[in-house]
């Protein structure tokens, strides 16, 4: 028998663990510094996983990143036809949920388990399953949009205006991860 979806919730408020991981090592970097990178999203779309993808792109050719891995929650029991496992993205979706709304599966274990430079968060609202990836992964730096309830999971909070856009997001992110912890050209004296 399977809970209504809005007691799933409520007991996911008490039951799913978002601590965030105390073995992890903060180390605060920027793009020029960094040699991998987790994005970390909920599926929304053919149009938002191409934006994403255009970002992995972005961070390839003008930081010269060559680890990335993009993962996606999908909120359904079907996958969509352009979402397949790729080499650079995956994906857990509805029954890969516990009762507790946990996600579970080896890709999920293997996204929290890597020691990314930086993890980016491209969630703005509460989803407990990728609030519990969050929480739990081991990437040294993690960024995100502004969200009290992420204060304790994320390393630097990226404050935005109310209904931005993914390229707001991104322009700003950009900005902050490339000027961040930048060292200053040496000038002879």
């Amino acid at each position: 028998m399977m809970l209504p979806e809005s007691i799933l919730r409520i007991t996911s408020r008490y039951f799913l663990d978002l601590k965030p991981e105390s073995k992890r090592r903060v180390k605060l970097q920027n793009f020029s510094q960094a040699r991998s990178i987790g994005l970390l999203y909920k599926e929304r779309g053919e149009s938002f996983y191409i934006l994403v993808k255009q970002y992995v792109k972005y961070l390839k050719e003008e930081h010269g990143i060559r680890d990335i891995m993009a993962f996606a929650y999908i909120d359904d029991k079907q996958i969509p036809f352009w979402h397949v496992h790729k080499l650079e993205f995956d994906y857990f979706s509805k029954p890969d949920l516990d009762w507790r709304l946990k996600p579970v599966g080896p890709a999920v274990n293997d996204f929290i388990h890597r020691d990314f430079d930086i993890l980016i968060d491209f969630t703005q609202e509460d989803i407990k399953p990728l609030m519990h990836i969050l929480a739990k992964s081991r990437a040294r730096f993690k960024v995100g949009a502004w969200n009290e309830q992420k204060a304790e999971m994320l390393d630097m909070m990226i404050d935005l205006p109310a209904n931005s856009t993914f390229d707001q997001y991104q322009q700003k992110l950009n900005h902050f991860l490339t000027i961040l912890n930048r060292k200053k050209d040496a000038q002879p004296v």
